[in-house]
């Protein structure tokens, strides 16, 4: 079973949802969708529901009758079972499969009103249908695993097979029916870990950048019907950035007037990362980007900025030039460097513990009296 929930804005918050039972149906059976929602009977206005955009049942407890039919083509209510909260569809075809919707109107001033929506689909004998190729994770660093799965639905009718494809490349095969159940189909850079692989999902180790692409499972229905349903989703493999980016300055010190230059790298990476520089928290005009190959395929990225330095940039102390590195919603990344004025150069000042000042003045004293004594002496 799915459901789908709406929320409409109108005439304050409330939660609907429309659950059709079941979602997947075999041809020729029957249908029960239930509006589900918040909303008391004596302030139901009506209740209307919908296959796309065609209205086919109305509950209307103001009228008489308080339930009408509107036909719309394919559709069979059972009336006698339908009521104010659910609808009964008979005898189902496969041209009903769609989106269908409940929509209640609030008998108030405004005439709030309220939707749901979910999906009915409809299959035929021994029917199927794949619903979903889920990658996980969905950007995979390269070296590590990734688990595709096949997400199915079959209705009277056994698993007959379930195929992988890289491209147009078939590399793994499960057939309950076959011994062993499982086959495996050489492909370059495809490793393929039989224990963690079963009817609906394939688990891949140390993949490699040679793997980023598209990526299918076709399913196939038992006889008679022999039904086939393929589904598909791209992989992407990728190398994040070993480090944060370097920020590199043409001077040691800058004082309002200043024209700043400096770059900014990241790297080694695939895909190159994206750099942007902010002083002071705001972006700065982009300058010269260059992306230079590196070992393995990956890219290093290098952006370079000039500009000059104004007073409103030393309004509160040093400007802070800051880098920072994205690949995407993959990884983010930054450094930041203090741009200081040759008076204003940081020293590391000592730091003492309460009552070592007292302690080293004693001392002092001491000493001094032992020297003044030795010189006397002599």
């Amino acid at each position: 079973m799915l459901s789908g929930k709406r929320k409409h804005q109108a005439g304050g918050f409330k939660t609907m949802e429309l659950r059709i039972t079941p979602r997947v149906v075999q041809r020729g059976r029957n249908v029960t969708m239930a509006c589900i929602h918040q909303i008391h009977d004596s302030e139901i206005y009506s209740l209307q529901w919908y296959k796309g955009t065609q209205e086919f049942y109305r509950y209307t407890p103001l009228e008489s009758p308080t339930t009408r039919v509107t036909p719309v083509n394919g559709i069979k209510v059972d009336r006698l079972n339908s009521n104010e909260t659910h609808v009964v569809l008979l005898r189902v075809t496969p041209n009903l499969s769609g989106n269908y919707s409940c929509e209640v109107i609030q008998n108030a001033h405004t005439f709030p009103h309220y939707t749901a929506s979910a999906r009915l689909d409809v299959v035929g004998i021994g029917g199927l249908r794949a619903t979903e190729l889920r990658i996980s994770p969905p950007v995979v660093q390269r070296g590590s695993d990734a688990t595709l799965a096949c997400l199915y639905e079959l209705t009277d009718a056994p698993l007959y097979s379930v195929k992988w494809y890289r491209g147009r490349h078939e590399f793994y095969r499960y057939s309950p029916t076959e011994q062993p159940a499982t086959k495996i189909f050489p492909f370059a850079g495809i490793n393929v870990d039989l224990a963690r692989s079963n009817q609906s999902q394939v688990v891949l180790t140390r993949v490699s950048f040679g793997l980023s692409g598209n990526f299918s499972c076709e399913v196939t229905a038992d006889a008679p019907s022999f039904a086939t349903s393929i589904v598909s989703n791209n992989m992407e493999v990728v190398v994040l950035p070993p480090a944060s980016p370097v920020i590199h300055t043409s001077q040691h010190y800058y004082t309002p007037g200043d024209i700043l230059r400096a770059n900014c790298s990241s790297g080694p990476s695939r895909p190159p990362a994206d750099l942007t520089f902010y002083i002071n928290d705001i972006p700065v005009s982009p300058g010269l980007h260059n992306v230079h190959p590196a070992p393995e395929g990956l890219f290093r990225s290098e952006q370079h900025v000039q500009m000059q330095l104004w007073p409103a940039h030393y309004e509160r102390g040093a400007p802070i030039l800051r880098c920072e590195a994205k690949l995407g919603d993959l990884y983010r990344d930054n450094s930041a460097v203090a741009l200081y004025s040759a008076n204003s150069d940081p020293k590391i000042e000592r730091v003492t513990s309460p009552g070592s000042a007292a302690k080293l003045q004693t001392c002092q004293v001491l000493m001094l009296l032992h020297i003044v004594l030795w010189a006397h002496n002599t």
